[in-house]
């Protein structure tokens, strides 16, 4: 009996991902869709299958023969900014972008749920997880692929939650006690600005007045 050859994981990963970038694109093209964004989808998985090959071959290299870093480009230096344009053309971003780009067919279905297939049993391979948890350049790779093909995040790939930071000060137990209220002094009444009129007396005040200069008075007759 002949054994059967077993494919190898970048193989798998491979295949997969060449079958749904051609899937994307023979549907796109059916489909009226922009030829840029289509470019834009076939280079982002062309990279994907390119990184994850890297990945896989750091992982296994044994630490006498470590795998080659890449050297770093140089920065660009500084120049004048270029003039004002329209937007760049850029890939979607919301959850499963990639099925509700490409709309499904009634011979063919949706050209990236063979894609979606194909990753969600990955997903469930032993060296997959295992490469996984060793490696946190995987996880990087495959969130983003999760993301695009509507997958939710296995829970291998979650980010672990960041842990807040102490308080430096410690609240102080007792509470701070309560200063003495003061009066405040009334505000002294604003002057007015009109001049004030001199008070005249009653009238009953000036009948009195009369008679008693009547009573202090001689009168002859």
């Amino acid at each position: 009996m002949t054994e059967t050859p077993t494919i190898s994981l970048t193989d798998r990963f491979a295949a997969i991902i060449r079958g749904l970038r051609n899937d994307v694109c023979v549907r796109g093209f059916q489909t009226g869709l922009n030829h840029l964004l289509l470019a834009l989808i076939s280079t982002r998985l062309t990279r994907i299958i390119e990184r994850f090959a890297a990945i896989v071959s750091r992982d296994r290299a044994t630490p006498a023969q470590p795998a080659e870093t890449p050297a770093r480009k140089p920065r660009p230096t500084p120049g004048r900014e270029p003039p004002p344009g329209p937007a760049p053309l850029r890939l979607p971003y919301h959850f499963a972008w990639l099925l509700r780009l490409v709309p499904p067919t009634i011979t063919q279905g949706n050209a990236a749920v063979n894609g979606r297939i194909g990753i969600q049993s990955l997903l469930d391979d032993p060296e997959l997880l295992a490469l996984i948890a060793r490696n946190r350049a995987a996880g990087r790779l495959f969130r983003p692929l999760c993301h695009m093909l509507g997958i939710q995040t296995p829970p291998l790939l979650r980010r672990p939650k960041r842990p807040r930071a102490p308080d430096p000060t410690p609240p102080d137990p007792t509470p701070p006690a309560e200063p003495p209220r003061r009066r405040q002094p009334r505000a002294a009444p604003r002057p007015s600005p009109f001049p004030s009129k001199p008070r005249t007396p009653p009238a009953w005040d000036q009948h009195l007045a009369f008679h008693q200069i009547l009573a202090t008075r001689d009168f002859q007759f």
